[in-house]
């Protein structure tokens, strides 16, 4: 059930991030990342009382004060990832900060005490080329020197999945909206920050771009099920298969734009489906 629940906030999290990807070509990406937090937000608000009144929850401090850090995390590790973006490098960003996002988790699993068959360990392996291949780009222009991003991107939002698994069972659903309340408020600062320095205006949210960006904001159910399931499963293997959301993400743009998948692509999906099998057998 654990992997099962990690898939699905893989699938989950990969279509949000394509959404959230459209919507940022239509609105400044600050509003749309604003507002989906927003949304996640009301969402969140939602099952963690369904869940308090079925459940009856009782979160602590040291449960509240893990979700905001992660909401926190989160947030950075997105700013350092499309600044890295920003700057042409999506080339090497993107790959690198999805292996470093599958790595530092495991690692930290391991190094927690947790112990893994030796069939797992090959599927963490092959994760790694796999996730690789899925989400680089041909460049000319890629040099080591830009990975910088990419690893302290991945490495954030590695903190952002250790510091949620933190959180008590007994806690309910209550770090989500914690986790969105420590995100909104980091969001906020930068949002304000950006239009005092630049003397910009409020980055707004057009039309066009309002029903992707309530779409994006849903990725709060993947943490919902990444959260059920780093509470009943291996917490390393866990975080390595919620981190197949490229796999999501290329085959959307296979499907909706109709993009085209290269043959190292293809390698890369195909090493996905290996690891999957390996890491879950």
């Amino acid at each position: 059930m654990a992997f099962l629940l990690a898939g699905l906030s893989s699938l989950i999290y990969g279509v949000c991030d394509f959404s959230g990807g459209l919507a940022t070509r239509r609105a400044h990406v600050l509003a749309v990342t604003l507002w989906a937090n927003v949304v996640g937000l009301v969402i969140a608000i939602l099952v963690a009382v369904i869940d308090h009144l079925v459940a009856a929850a009782s979160v602590t401090p040291a449960d509240l004060a893990w979700g905001l850090t992660s909401g926190v995390a989160g947030v950075t590790g997105l700013a350092l990832y499309f600044q890295g973006m920003a700057r042409g490098q999506m080339a090497v960003v993107a790959p690198v900060s999805a292996v470093t996002l599958a790595l530092v988790p495991f690692l930290f699993g391991v190094a927690t005490g947790e112990r893994y068959p030796v069939a797992a360990w090959l599927g963490v392996l092959v994760a790694l080329p796999a996730l690789w291949l899925t989400v680089q780009t041909r460049s000319s222009q890629n040099r080591p020197g830009k990975a910088l991003y990419g690893v302290a991107a991945g490495v954030t939002f590695s903190l952002f999945l250790v510091a949620l698994a933190q959180t008590s069972a007994e806690s309910g659903l209550w770090p989500l909206v914690a986790m969105r309340v420590g995100g909104l408020a980091l969001l906020t600062v930068l949002v304000y920050t950006r239009v005092l320095f630049t003397r910009s205006t409020r980055p707004g949210l057009p039309p066009e771009a309002r029903l992707p960006t309530l779409i994006a904001g849903g990725d709060i159910l993947a943490n919902l099920a990444y959260l059920l399931a780093v509470r009943i499963g291996p917490f390393g293997l866990v975080t390595v298969v919620s981190t197949f959301y490229p796999v999501v993400i290329a085959l959307l743009a296979r499907v909706v734009e109709k993009e085209r998948i290269s043959a190292y692509r293809l390698l890369g999906l195909a090493l996905t489906v290996v690891s999957l099998v390996l890491i879950t057998r």
